[in-house]
């Protein structure tokens, strides 16, 4: 550690004993760094949903999870260019039509422009709504590796996540949606 005084021009060379504000300083950028590196969707699991906001391919209002309340939602954090996301994409369809009697909405959410999704979502016959996210949407699930998939109860808290494409991810999925329908 440096100290300024009046030595000359020069620094003068402190102690080595920390000041107060200097280990406060150190802690919160400590435990800043460390929230920052846990965060991930499975943090949230037990939580009230973060809200989201996206755009329909049809139009331009913005939707948000307040337009499920009462329903089970299956939010898909996807990509038009993620292989795993296509892999997945037959498996996310059967489970919306398998279970949408009974309340359960899948929705596809990515950040890439409207017109690229409508031609992907054509291209592969894909049945399930996929929307535009916009703001802090996908941030705020800390949707980073693809897919994340958050599934959010009738009450509006999240109730499992699953990030990236791990084997067995479906079989979970429909466990988790099981147990919450």
């Amino acid at each position: 550690m440096i100290a300024r005084g009046n030595h000359g021009g020069r620094p003068a060379r402190s102690s080595g004993v920390p000041r107060p504000a200097t280990l406060a300083l150190a802690a919160a950028l400590a435990a800043g760094i460390a929230s920052v590196a846990a965060a991930s969707p499975a943090d949230l699991v037990g939580q009230p949903a973060p809200p989201i906001r996206a755009r329909p391919l049809d139009g331009d209002r913005e939707v948000g999870l307040e337009e499920y309340r009462g329903r089970v939602v299956l939010l898909a954090f996807v990509a038009t260019w993620c292989g795993a996301c296509r892999q997945l994409a037959p498996e996310l369809d059967a489970l919306a039509a398998e279970h949408q009697a009974r309340g359960l909405v899948v929705v596809g959410l990515t950040r890439e422009p409207r017109e690229r999704i409508r031609a992907h979502v054509a291209a592969h016959a894909i049945a399930i709504p996929w929307m535009q996210c916009t703001g802090r949407t996908a941030a705020s699930y800390d949707a980073r590796g693809l897919p994340t998939l958050v599934l959010v109860d009738r009450a509006g808290r999240v109730r499992a996540a699953h990030q990236g494409a791990t084997p067995g991810v479906a079989a979970r999925l429909r466990r988790d949606v099981a147990a919450i329908l």
